[in-house]
């Protein structure tokens, strides 16, 4: 409880004008450490950048709550497939345990890879995709991550500023009374330990978050790599269940079917040799829009983009709620790729969808010209050096930032430095222009990718007088 004098202060301040009210905040009603009792006092006596501040903090706890609350749903979805025992358990067990509708990350997988199953007839190849699903739960994850991030940055960059305003309130006007001291210098420590006391809440709860979805991400795989030995066994014993396309449909179906239509019509772009979950959803209704079960639905696919590894043609039913979800797997080579869907037994209008396949990641450089040249000292050199970024597959990867450094002799690149940054073009290339200094000799020049492991490209040049 505040004291007396607090009090008296607090009376006076209410009173004030708003010009005194700022210096008494600090010169008044802040008379003791004591008098601090909450974290909204201290937003308070920081001002503006104060509050500001709070907001960050606000919205950082709202996010993690959320992510917290979404992680204990999963958890309690993911239940069942926790407690099966796959090694003891059936083919039929395995899909009916499946079809359990849940958003869970565990409940995903699971249906993930027994379409992959059943699209491709073995287990063999299945641990890649176990490897690319995990890696898409993680994606997804570093998406959040990335907001908290900015949120304590964003806290520890207000404090900063925080500082700088009371600095800057304390000597500007070049009147330095002990009121003005005060005050500035009491907003410039208060915002700064603000700034750091929220950082460092928001980075806590951000490492417990991410080291609780860790946990659950090396669970998904234990218990996805089960589920994937438990299919090889499948192959082994000869129990393979029927493929896809053998499914048991009605001969035809009711008249009042008729249409497809495409749930959440938005352009796909999938990466080379990668997966796209759920990439196409489709419901299959009748006349009355209402949701038609059991329905199948068959798809046709160019070659570039597969529902398989190399399955270019393929079939679904559709649930209760007459809907299909459908997995894509793209091919090597970039480009367009079209999909075409139809209702079987049922001459309809069919929907026809473009995938964009677009490079990986960088993966590696490959010089295109401008190694092994001679030029003349404080001369440029005949040709620019250039490389070409690639990814796995060889495709060239455009918007990539290339680094060129020298490492050995003496010049400067465009801009007087001895190092240059660019980004490839659309045909995934990067050019550099190199002024050689009065050295003669050998010079190296390195080339490497922006945050990649990729080896670097390396450049010999002879310069001669």
């Amino acid at each position: 409880m505040l004291g007396n004098s607090t009090a008296m202060s607090w009376a006076r301040l209410l009173t004030a004008s708003p010009e005194d009210s700022t210096k008494a905040l600090v010169s008044g009603a802040v008379t003791e450490v004591s008098d601090i009792q909450s974290f909204w006092n201290m937003a308070q006596y920081g001002g503006g950048v104060g509050y500001v501040i709070m907001g960050v903090l606000a919205v950082g706890l709202f996010l993690i709550v959320l992510k917290g609350i979404e992680l204990l749903v999963d958890h309690y979805h993911s239940r069942p497939f926790l407690r099966a025992s796959l090694a003891g358990m059936s083919f039929p067990e395995i899909e009916a345990l499946s079809r359990n509708k849940d958003n869970s990350m565990l409940g995903e997988t699971f249906r993930h890879l027994l379409a992959f199953y059943h699209s491709l007839g073995s287990a063999a190849n299945m641990q890649q995709e176990v490897a690319a699903v995990i890696e898409q739960h993680i994606e997804r994850f570093e998406s959040f991550r990335n907001r908290l991030h900015f949120l304590s940055d964003s806290a520890g960059a207000l404090g900063l500023l925080g500082t700088v305003w009371g600095v800057f309130l304390t000597f500007f006007g070049g009147n330095l009374d002990s009121e003005k001291i005060l005050n500035g210098m009491g907003v410039a420590l208060v915002t700064t330990l603000l700034g750091l006391v929220v950082s460092l809440i928001i980075n806590l709860f951000s490492t417990e978050i991410y080291s609780f979805h860790h946990r659950k991400l090396d669970t998904v795989n234990k218990k996805a790599d089960e589920l994937r030995l438990r299919l090889l066994e499948f192959d082994r014993t000869g129990q393979k269940p029927a493929p896809a396309a053998a499914l048991t449909v009605p001969e035809s179906l009711p008249e009042s079917v008729c249409r497809l239509r495409r749930l959440e019509a938005k352009p796909l772009r999938v990466p080379a040799g990668r997966s796209l979950l759920q990439a196409v959803r489709l419901r299959v209704v009748d006349q009355d829009d209402e949701p038609v079960p059991e329905a199948v639905v068959e798809g046709e696919s160019d070659g570039r983009v597969t529902f398989g590894e190399g399955q270019i043609r393929s079939s679904w039913q559709s649930d209760a709620q007459g809907e299909v979800a459908i997995d894509l797997f793209a091919g090597e080579k970039t480009g367009e790729s079209r999909l075409r869907f139809t209702l079987q037994g049922a001459e309809t209008q069919p929907i026809n969808v473009a995938v964009t396949v677009t490079p990986d990641k960088p993966a590696k450089l490959q010089i295109e010209k401008g190694s092994d040249q001679m030029g003349k000292v404080n001369k440029k050199l005949p040709e620019p050096l250039k490389v070409a970024v690639l990814d796995r597959f060889g495709n060239p990867v455009p918007d990539t930032t290339v680094f060129f450094k020298l490492t050995n002799g003496e010049g400067e690149f465009s801009g007087g430095n001895h190092f240059f940054e660019t980004k490839t073009d659309a045909k995934g290339t990067a050019r550099a222009v190199f002024r050689l200094g009065e050295k003669t000799g050998f010079h190296t020049i390195h080339a490497l990718i922006k945050n990649s492991e990729a080896e670097a490209a390396e450049f010999h040049i002879l310069s001669k007088t």
